[in-house]
């Protein structure tokens, strides 16, 4: 009995220490293997795509929210000569039990058909289906498409705009872009494409993480790397006119280095494609690439993490106070690193770890980082596309704390946003700020919005805000804006504090108007002009001249007054602790001259470097290496990765803001400017946009989606007859016009001053003259162009004369480029 007892004793001790062992390995293989993944419910909707020409292409991801037409930029499918859309849906599990669809116009005020189903085919996954487009649609238009998907779980739409077209240019232009990626990872194969290039000595071939059409036939081709695809490309039509094409091939490419080591990188490429009648012309193209950070040992070398081949636009990083802890974004994940306890920590992802997983890997998200705390704890923003968890399908903004106590990531609210991620990303780059009463201050759609994280309570602080009538201090903290617009003039000027929460207000003097100029560190710029003093051309507002500019502490105190006797201060910009004016003198009424720029020196630094906490090296074969800097060296076999415990949704809410939109008066435009594939930006002034969309030969929609202006699409030769008549239809809404404006009759008028001559070509092209006003306010036409010259017809006296393009740039220029255009909106 004895000896049994003893064995049972042996056994017991033998067994709790295999316990010890299983659970201290367990433990190390979690930290070791599992930092990457995220612990939220997996992705569950389907994904759709078209097929077109036996390629699947444009693939579209569904929504649980009405996207109305906001999310209907991503894609454009042209239909086949029967007008039949084919598609095909990839069911990752799900039951489809009803397909419908519903055809409308950009604008969404007329649906055109709308369409349900019964015949579809479903097998190994994926249900095909064909859509039997109805003879209700014209050729050569796009139109939205909103694709309504039911499963045995829920209802789910996916948004596309689709083209009837005779125009067959499309699927060349989708062959070029795959083959002309394809071939770029082989050095012997891009031999073939050396005649697309147009490299320049001038060109910066450090980083492979941005590319262009500049580059050496070396950078294009991964300056000698190993370069493999991984998986299949993922390749969207973004625009199509028949003539013009913007292309996307989202692919991994895996890199190999001379001593064989290997790295996974992310890489995106656009084009920018022109057909002629002969072949399609390479317009524009670029490549933008990412190494996919894992958080190995591989990435932690003395002083530095490193993150690798960077594009940097979705890269940052903020330290806690007392530099312990480093909080950085990449890839669109949150990472959290201690520096004393050697830690890495995946805070956030939507990742699964698997690169063929297009639901979990969409890229329409990032993360704002708000705050890091010195216990460890972690403030931040996800937003965008929700690709996963309880918000799959939906865009919007999630504010999540990492509780360091507890081990887990707490979601405290959710805004549902009806915005594409693009815009969304301009808004809470503007905008998101956390203060230390524990108010978070957003940007969203042109509104600003306090939330209570206490309660959830929310406030508006500022409603239908536009570009020029606000600004926002570089830190977050302050902001400053005009309270209503009228003519562009606005009456007085809010300021609020966010970590006091106190709001003030600039008096303003009777017959003055007051503008909101910026910020230079937390110091606000503002000035003031005489209402008698507004520049108008043709009635329309050129200038608000400005006879005087304050900057005024954070407690409104004045510290400095720029006012000069006979200058007017027009344009300001603020850049590395200077303050640059363009300056104006006043030649009569309602006449000015530009005479000269002046700088004001700042004692305080104006911006925050957004890559503060950032460097790189330079690689002898990968180029510009990114990393995140640390204080000391950190040993690369002592550091140990974690991950969240779960995330918690114990205290969170979806909160419905109600805001005004960003718009003006009814009709007025909104333009948006796309190049290189994304968004870059939106402006009332449409040369604004145009600049911004020029140089990536991009195009201009406005705020519905349709195509404005475009770089490329514009013919060598043309000539209007008639000019008078055809320029009637825009000539008829002159009186009363002030801003660009869409008319009820489908007429666009566009204020294009500042646009160059070769830029208003475009509108000429599109069957409608250009007018450009001269000094005393009579205005001529342009109705036609060639190669060399443009013809210029004078209403005055009934002739056309020609003049060389250079020298008419040269004269329309010193007239101030004062165009004004018109286009046809269906």
């Amino acid at each position: 009995m004895k000896k049994i007892i003893q064995r049972a004793g042996i056994l017991f001790v033998v067994f709790l220490a295999a316990l010890v062992v299983y659970f201290i390995g367990a433990h190390r293989t979690s930290e070791q293997e599992g930092a990457v993944y995220s612990s939220m419910d997996e992705s569950r909707l389907p994904v759709v795509y078209t097929e077109f020409e036996g390629k699947e292409i444009n693939g579209l991801h569904g929504y649980v929210q009405d996207m109305g037409n906001r999310a209907a930029g991503e894609a454009i499918s042209v239909l086949s000569s029967d007008r039949r859309l084919n598609l095909r849906i990839h069911e990752f599990g799900n039951t489809i039990t009803e397909i419908s669809y519903e055809i409308r116009n950009l604008s969404m005020d007329r649906l055109i058909e709308r369409t349900e189903l019964s015949d579809w085919s479903s097998k190994e996954g994926i249900t095909t289906v064909s859509l039997p487009i109805q003879n209700l649609i014209s050729k050569d238009k796009a139109y939205l498409l909103i694709l309504n998907v039911k499963t045995a779980e829920q209802q789910i739409q996916y948004y596309t705009r689709i083209m009837w077209t005779d125009a067959p240019r499309a699927l060349d232009m989708l062959q070029l872009a795959e083959e002309f990626t394809r071939k770029s990872l082989d050095y012997e194969q891009a031999k073939e494409l050396i005649s697309y290039l147009e490299t320049s000595p001038e060109e910066d071939n450090s980083s492979l993480g941005h590319v262009t059409i500049r580059a050496s036939f070396d950078h294009l081709t991964w300056d000698g790397l190993h370069a493999e695809m991984e998986g299949e490309p993922r390749i969207t039509l973004q625009e199509f006119d028949g003539i013009m094409g913007q292309v996307q091939v989202q692919y991994y490419v895996r890199l190999t280095d001379s001593q064989g080591k290997e790295s996974l990188a992310e890489a995106e490429d656009n084009f920018a494609m022109k057909w002629n009648e002969q072949r399609i012309y390479l317009m524009n193209y670029e490549r933008n690439a990412n190494h996919i950070f894992t958080g190995s040992e591989g990435a932690f070398s003395g002083k530095r993490i490193v993150l690798g081949i960077s594009d940097e636009a979705g890269i940052g990083t903020v330290k806690s106070q007392d530099s312990r802890y480093i909080l950085f974004k990449v890839n669109g994940n949150l990472w959290r690193y201690d520096q004393s306890d050697h830690r890495i920590m995946c805070v956030f992802t939507f990742s699964n770890g698997e690169t063929d997983d297009v639901r979990s890997s969409y890229g329409d998200h990032d993360v704002q980082i708000l705050r890091a705390g010195d216990d460890g704890s972690a403030d931040f923003l996800v937003y965008g596309y929700m690709n996963r968890g309880p918000y799959e399908g939906q865009t919007g903004v999630i504010f999540y704390r990492y509780d360091a106590g507890s081990n887990t990531v707490q979601e405290k609210f959710f805004i549902p946003v009806v915005l594409e991620f693009e815009k969304l990303k301009k808004d809470i780059e503007q905008l998101a700020y956390v203060s230390p009463g524990e108010m978070v201050y957003l940007m969203l759609n042109g509104n600003v919005f306090g939330i209570d994280l206490s309660s959830n309570e929310s406030i508006s602080v500022a409603q239908g805000l536009t570009e020029g009538t606000f600004a926002v201090s570089h830190d977050g903290s302050r902001m400053a804006w005009q309270e209503k617009r009228e003519d562009t003039r606005d009456e007085r000027i809010h300021v609020m504090d966010f970590n006091t929460s106190q709001k003030q207000e600039i008096p303003v003097s009777e017959g003055d108007y007051a503008r909101v100029l910026g910020f230079v560190g937390s110091d606000l710029i503002y000035g003031f002009a005489r209402q008698e003093d507004v520049w108008s051309v043709n009635g329309r507002v050129q200038e608000i001249p400005m006879y005087v500019m304050y900057i005024a502490d954070s407690d409104m105190n004045i510290e400095s007054e720029y006012r000069k006797d006979g200058i007017y201060i027009s344009d300001v910009v603020t850049e590395d602790g200077r303050i640059h004016l363009k300056r104006l003198v006043k030649l009569g009424d309602n006449q000015y001259s530009y005479q000269d720029e002046d700088t004001i020196v700042c004692n305080e630094k104006v911006e925050t470097d957004p890559l503060e906490g950032i460097g790189w090296y330079a690689s002898s074969e990968m180029g510009r290496m990114y990393f995140v800097q640390m204080d000391s060296d950190q040993k690369a076999s002592s550091v140990k990765s974690e991950r969240p415990k779960a995330f918690s949704y114990e205290n969170t809410g979806t909160l419905e803001l109600a805001g005004k939109a960003a718009s003006g008066e009814k009709g007025e435009v909104i333009f948006y400017a796309y190049g290189g594939g994304h968004f870059l930006g939106a402006s009332r002034q449409f040369a604004e946009a145009v600049n911004l969309a020029y140089d990536k030969m991009g195009f201009v929609t406005d705020e519905r989606g349709h195509l404005v202006w475009d770089r490329i699409n514009r013919q060598p030769i043309r000539n209007l007859k008639d000019p008078s008549g055809a320029a009637g239809a825009v000539m008829s809404h002159l009186d009363g016009f002030t801003r660009s404006t869409l008319y009820e009759d489908g007429i666009m008028v566009i204020d294009a001053t500042g646009c160059t001559l070769n830029q208003v070509l475009y509108f000429i092209d599109k069957g409608i003259p250009a007018a450009a006003y001269r000094e005393d306010g009579s205005y001529v036409l342009l109705s036609g162009y060639d190669t060399y010259n443009v013809t210029i017809y004078d209403p005055a006296v009934q002739e056309n004369v020609k003049m060389g393009l250079g020298d008419a740039a040269a004269h329309f220029g010193s007239q101030h480029n004062r165009f004004l255009c018109g286009l046809k909106i269906e």
